[in-house]
């Protein structure tokens, strides 16, 4: 697997994410899954679990004027044929065009396609500085 193609694999990432496509975003996932930000953490171990928390994560988008999730920074790191990293740096922007948060996020891969409908598939979250991005622009996290 490229580099360009774990890149359009976090294109169409972004792009569900900036639609809050809940089953879009679910769909780039292989179970069970887990991610960890500073403050918290969560296992889910099959894609309903997932998709019956997103309601929290989308509502919290909408309240903060949530608009676009844009890739302002990507690197892979190929681990083995079947494991690999991509470190994202986001840029969250509002309604209005304007900017709302950066953070800088880790993903681990599965590259191979096992245990999900397509490959690669992320099977870990590790968000280096999402939260206190939030907690500097006076945001509490409730989702």
């Amino acid at each position: 697997m490229t580099t360009n193609d774990i890149r359009a694999f976090f294109d169409g990432y972004a792009r569900a994410f900036t639609a809050q496509d809940a089953v879009a975003i679910c769909d780039h996932y292989a179970f069970p899954v887990q991610i960890l930000s500073e403050d918290t953490g969560y296992v889910f171990r099959t894609k309903e679990e997932m998709l019956a928390d997103m309601t929290g994560f989308v509502a919290f988008y909408d309240k903060v004027d949530f608009a676009e999730a844009r890739i302002a920074k990507f690197a892979f790191q190929p681990l083995s044929p079947t494991f690999g990293q991509a470190h994202l740096d986001w840029a969250l922007i509002n309604k209005s065009g304007g900017h709302i948060i950066d953070f800088h996020t880790t993903y681990t891969l599965r590259l191979d396609g096992k245990g999900s409908a397509t490959a690669p598939a992320i099977i870990g979250i590790l968000a280096h500085s999402e939260d206190s991005a939030w907690k500097q622009r006076g945001v509490p996290i409730d989702w």
